[in-house]
């Protein structure tokens, strides 16, 4: 795997929903498309992104080989569906941002589940 698909520095919230991502990664073999995947919510606000900032993890897909499984425009349903799926078992889920970039949130159950522990 590329640098492109390095993990932040920043993101020990995240690290369980990045583990996850690059599983489903190389699994499916896919590629960035040559631009970096992920970014902290941190690096993403130095960035003056206005969207994902609440996020644990950032996933840019700008066309590249992750744009299926992020982004409905592409139509890969059962794609999406099995990012979502492995997501959700870990405790986390997609959400658009713009058609260039996603983001991780925890969920809910993950959130409580922390709480009690």
């Amino acid at each position: 795997m590329s640098d492109d698909y390095a993990l932040p520095a920043d993101i020990a919230d995240a690290v369980r929903a990045y583990t996850e991502m690059m599983a489903f990664i190389r699994r499916r073999k896919i590629t960035t498309g040559g631009c970096r995947a992920f970014y902290s919510p941190r690096e993403w606000a130095a960035r003056n992104e206005k969207y994902g900032l609440d996020a644990v993890l950032i996933v840019v897909h700008d066309g590249g080989g992750l744009a299926p499984a992020c982004n409905l425009d592409y139509q890969d349903y059962q794609l999406h569906d099995a990012l979502q799926k492995q997501l959700a078992e870990a405790g986390f889920y997609l959400e658009g941002c713009t058609t260039w970039y996603s983001a991780i949130y925890k969920t809910e159950r993950s959130v409580e589940k922390r709480k009690v522990s």
